[in-house]
């Protein structure tokens, strides 16, 4: 099927994980970041404080998902994406009330949980567990999702600010979340149950079974040797962009240029996804998966090299081509080594590790950075840690390419 054939005949079900990877990013860092310069103002927090109560407000995101991401393998799709959007929606609500630090670390938990977490999380099941031959650029569209907030999500806040303070602001996008979000997704659903029901009865007659345990995944070889991979990505780059003001003033680099230079961040993640998803499509996620790290392992040891300007595009590249092939590829290379009907727990597993990752390189990099580690040590040292996973995941791809599930 030809790719614009596809996405034409599925637009209502790709439109939904899109939905789902568009709402999911009022709760990713960069969006919340926007927020903290009025958040620590408001509750007399400094830089590290601030960051302490994040981080603690993502570390139990992080540990919930481990629960909650597993109830989709059992409960109806519409339901489950309701109920996210509710939660969503009163976390951001609760943004406009808050007067405690407790609360704030209370919403803000809610915001990494049903936004970075389980819209993420809902997005990237969905498409990997209903399409098949096509589950590459399904979840390489939907994935797009997040480099368009990223180019639109600061711009359109920023305009919001100049008319409603930051509270005010959370208040709307609650209310825009529960008039205009929920029932998009809603809609978008329509006829999920035929949809749902046509896949039982292939896992049934693929046998397919509901047997497989989070321990059982958790100690299979493959799913060992290709997480530590998977998690470098967010790992590395979540440090990097948390302290990317420290590194710019280490290389001698403009705010302007690092802020010039996302763009280019952007649009390699975007050509990454598009890629990966049709190759994933055509030779299967093995023969895929020995080669996605290693633009990121390119990209540290251009941070590591020089500290010309031109860099500074040319190292966020590279990460955005890591990026963009990590989301379609890990999640295919579940789809076809565990089946689709464990996806929802295989991801919960997957999405709380990478959460907890984000969680803590923060902490990592400024460990390394307040004991006087130089910038260069760093990323050369980040990138020896990156390139070894992608030698421990030529050994799973390895298998994959022999045996490939539907």
């Amino acid at each position: 099927m030809k790719t614009l054939q596809f996405f034409y005949k599925n637009r209502r079900f790709l439109g939904f994980g899109l939905a789902c990877t568009l709402a999911s990013n009022f709760g990713q860092t960069f969006f919340i970041a926007l927020f903290g310069d009025h958040i620590r103002t408001t509750f007399d927090l400094g830089h590290a404080e601030f960051g302490g109560v994040y981080s603690s407000a993502t570390l139990i995101s992080a540990v919930i998902i481990l629960w909650a991401g597993r109830l989709i393998d059992r409960v109806d799709l519409r339901l489950y994406t309701a109920v996210i959007f509710i939660g969503l929606a009163l976390s951001a609500g609760a943004m406009f009330f808050v007067e405690t630090l407790m609360g704030l670390g209370a919403a803000l938990v809610g915001l990494r949980l049903f936004g970075q977490g389980l819209l993420r999380h809902t997005a990237v099941v969905s498409q990997a567990r209903y399409f098949t031959k096509t589950r590459g650029r399904a979840m390489s569209l939907v994935g797009l999702g997040f480099p368009l907030a990223e180019a639109t999500f600061p711009v359109v806040l920023v305009m919001a600010l100049a008319f409603v303070n930051w509270r005010e602001a959370w208040g709307w996008m609650s209310v825009y979340i529960v008039l205009f979000h929920l029932p998009l997704v809603l809609w978008l659903l329509k006829g999920h149950g035929e949809r749902h029901r046509d896949l039982e009865e292939k896992l049934a007659r693929e046998g397919q079974t509901d047997t497989l345990s989070s321990r059982t995944i958790a100690t299979d070889w493959r799913f060992q040797m290709i997480v530590p991979a998977s998690l470098m990505g967010p790992f590395m780059m979540t440090g990097l962009f948390f302290h990317q003001l420290a590194i710019a003033d280490a290389k001698g680099w403009s705010f302007e240029l690092i802020a010039a230079s996302f763009p280019a961040f952007a649009a390699a993640t975007v050509i990454s996804s598009l890629t990966t998803g049709s190759l994933v499509d055509r030779f299967g996620p093995g023969r895929i998966l020995p080669f996605f790290v290693w633009p990121q392992v390119a990209a540290l040891l251009v941070l590591a090299s020089t500290s010309h300007p031109l860099s500074v595009p040319v190292y966020l590249a590279l990460g955005g081509l890591t990026t963009g092939a990590s989301t379609v590829l890990i999640s295919a290379s579940w789809a076809e080594t565990f089946g689709v009907r464990h996806l929802g727990k295989i991801r919960s597993l997957t999405s709380s590790l990478a959460v907890m990752s984000t969680a803590v390189s923060p902490l990592w990099a400024g460990w390394l950075l307040d004991n006087g580690w130089a910038v260069e040590d760093m990323a050369i040292g980040a990138a020896m840690i990156t390139a070894s996973t992608g030698l421990l995941v030529l050994i799973p791809a390895r298998a994959l390419q022999k045996s490939r599930l539907p």
